[in-house]
């Protein structure tokens, strides 16, 4: 953890951007503490610990990067956010406090403190202790049912997003030495066999979070709320809720290696959310039988991860390939 004086560019960008309520002391002398993540995000917390803040740095401005642009996105879905119905309720999102981009500071939000769905996911991997797991994923799929229902123009899914995400994993993970030439063409006969199945489902789009990670949820107080909203977009709802599944096969796959222990969660969260809507008997039907090809993007887009060993990514792919072929023999 870093420590910068008062008089510091950073310590003094807070001090123009803080809102006057924001419980900050008088010193402003800030402790960094670097968060997990793809770029630079840090805590930033007060000299006496009281107070703390969450900032997502540029690496240069004006944004240059794709980085640094998605970045620029995700502070204008902040903006966004009232008017999208976000901020209603006890605290969907963080509070968006602002941005200094001539001392870096690409973001920054309230600090939301509480444990994420990944805690809950390894305790009930390794010690079998589900009760945590399943409310919080009856919250998470409350929130999603919330964001899923925000009011937007009625315009259609088309399966051709899904479909080149697919083209695109493949790429990626031939380029990385995942795949093996049956591999691919196993991959490019399911993307051919998906196409029709995936129209014959219509759906309208929704706000989606668009990347429903277990870290990206936090449950503080007994309420869920979502981070990370630089892909928030309107989408198929099943990126969000397919990506919750996928994760959840992932971490009873990687923890234990019994891939059917998530099935009872995976349950769970999908019933969940089908009451939270609620949902009609068409929709019931799209989820179910559209889910495991969304699901299998997951598993994929989970087997570029570089930490995983390349054995493990192997199993990631064969698992996405009995998803696909299972799920398409659901819909003869």
């Amino acid at each position: 953890m870093n420590r910068v004086s008062g008089d510091h560019p950073l310590s003094q960008a807070l001090r123009d951007l803080l809102p006057g309520d924001f419980p900050w002391p008088g010193s402003w002398v800030v402790f960094l503490e670097p968060l997990p993540s793809s770029r630079q995000v840090a805590r930033l917390t007060a000299g006496n610990g009281a107070a703390a803040v969450v900032g997502k740095f540029f690496s240069a401005y004006p944004a240059a990067t794709e980085k640094d642009r998605s970045l620029d996105g995700e502070y204008d879905n902040y903006l966004r956010a009232e008017s999208l119905g976000l901020t209603k309720g006890a605290g969907l999102i963080p509070r968006l406090l602002g941005r200094s981009p001539e001392a870096g500071l690409g973001l920054v939000v309230e600090d939301v403190s509480g444990p994420d769905l990944d805690q809950a996911l390894d305790l009930a991997c390794r010690r079998g202790e589900r009760e945590q797991l399943y409310r919080r994923l009856e919250k998470l799929a409350g929130l999603l049912a919330i964001f899923h229902t925000r009011p937007l123009p009625g315009q259609p899914v088309s399966p051709q997003p899904a479909l080149d995400y697919l083209a695109k994993l493949r790429r990626q993970l031939q380029e990385l030495g995942v795949l093996t030439g049956e591999d691919e063409r196993a991959l490019e006969d399911e993307s051919a066999a998906w196409a029709g199945r995936l129209a014959r489902f219509p759906d309208h789009l929704v706000l989606a979070h668009g990347d429903a990670t277990p870290t990206n949820f936090l449950f503080p107080d007994g309420r869920v709320v979502a981070v990370d909203l630089e892909r928030l977009r309107y989408a198929d709802r099943l990126w969000d809720l397919s990506w919750v599944a996928g994760e959840m096969k992932h971490a009873w796959g990687w923890r234990t290696g019994h891939w059917e222990g998530a099935e009872p969660a995976i349950g769970h969260f999908f019933e969940s959310y089908l009451r939270a809507l609620p949902a009609d008997a068409a929709l019931t039907r799209r989820i179910f039988m559209l889910n495991p090809f969304y699901m299998a993007l997951a598993e994929m887009r989970i087997a570029r991860n570089l930490y995983l060993s390349r054995d493990y990514r192997r199993v990631l792919v064969a698992e996405a390939g009995r998803c696909l072929a299972g799920g398409r023999s659901l819909c003869l």
